[in-house]
């Protein structure tokens, strides 16, 4: 029924899963700019999210995860 009403999901290759670190001369995290705020906002079904990483300077630790849907 997905592949007939187009919801299939992909199959995912080990290519799809790349661990942090991965490549020696890239940083691990980088600052947030406003560019890395915008969704994609596609024209077909999607789900995004994006997580941040807060560090105090005390040395707390948190997240915060945003998610959107088109799916109405």
């Amino acid at each position: 029924m997905a592949a007939v009403a187009g919801t299939q999901e992909p199959v995912y290759g080990p290519e799809a899963i790349q661990p942090v670190g991965k490549k020696g001369g890239e940083p691990a995290y980088t600052e947030l700019a406003k560019k890395n705020l915008r969704w994609a906002t596609l024209d077909y079904t999607n789900v995004e999210s994006q997580t941040f990483y807060l560090f105090t300077d005390e040395g707390r630790v948190g997240f915060l995860q945003l998610i959107y849907s088109n799916v109405a």
